[in-house]
């Protein structure tokens, strides 16, 4: 396999638009960013390894590798025989050689040029494609505006339910009150993120789990660490899916490191606990 290159290849939007359109056969594109900015609009047929500080000191530590961040739908790309050409992305990085030695996007590279003959990263990153090439791009686009933590959390429009794992989905109140999507999806365990979302009729308690914080950042997870891990072990074992519930914006981000632990807790070996300021 590759060792370091320098200087980093790289790809433009074109030629990446140009690959997407080609067909199966195309490169493995990988999304660089956050759950929520992956799960509201990304590049075509990416798969998302985010940027967080729990995957970061787990790959640090080699204790998760890119197989297993990789979505198993791509995982058979991370161990297939023959090349494969991996393209990196992030939201706008234009120059790789400006990249922080100790950033996510740098490490997730070095660690990709150890798996595979040939990663580049995406000149001008997902804002520069997603301008270019918006019908190249699949998801929920959405402007949310910024706010004040001090301020009260208002209601933001959702970006649904979100498959995180085979086992695993992200969603909000509205989702997990909706029994046919949940019948659908086969979820039948609910880990709850809030003091007042209600519990669905057709969730009997024992698969139902509150944990209740309030919906912003000052609340710790920490304490409800082992229950959570239990429940997780639960539906398991079970073979069942579950669904983690958040509230509004930052219940979606305290609902995103939950999601982390529960990844997390899928691979071989202790959780890591990283308390998010």
């Amino acid at each position: 396999m590759a060792g370091d290159r320098l200087p980093r290849k790289v790809m433009d939007a074109k030629r990446l638009a140009s690959l997407l359109r080609g067909g199966p056969g195309g490169p493995l594109v990988i999304d660089s960013r956050s759950f929520v900015e992956y799960n509201s609009w990304h590049v075509l047929s990416s798969v998302n390894i985010c940027c967080s500080k729990l995957v970061k000191r787990r790959l640090q530590q080699d204790k998760v590798t890119i197989a297993e961040l990789i979505q198993p739908a791509a995982r058979s790309q991370v161990e297939a025989a023959e090349p494969q050409d991996v393209v990196v992305y992030d939201q706008s990085t234009r120059d790789a050689s400006v990249l922080a030695a100790d950033s996510f996007l740098s490490l997730l590279l070095s660690k990709l040029d150890g798996c595979f003959d040939s990663v580049a990263i995406l000149t001008g990153g997902f804002a520069t494609f997603s301008s270019c090439f918006p019908g190249l791009c699949e998801g929920k686009p959405a402007t949310l505006l910024p706010m004040s933590l001090s301020q009260p959390c208002l209601p933001v429009p959702s970006v649904g339910l979100t498959r995180i794992l085979p086992h695993l989905y992200l969603g909000s109140q509205k989702d997990v009150l909706n029994k046919d999507l949940m019948t659908q999806n086969g979820i039948s365990y609910v880990l709850n993120a809030s003091n007042s979302c209600p519990k669905p009729d057709f969730i009997c308690e024992s698969r139902f789990l509150r944990i209740p914080i309030n919906d912003n950042y000052c609340e710790k997870l920490l304490p409800w660490l082992d229950k959570s891990i239990e429940f997780i072990g639960e539906f398991k074992r079970r073979s069942c899916q579950m669904e983690f519930e958040e509230g509004m914006v930052e219940g979606r981000a305290r609902g995103e490191e939950l999601a982390a632990l529960g990844k997390q807790a899928s691979f071989s070996g202790s959780v890591e606990v990283i308390e998010v300021s």
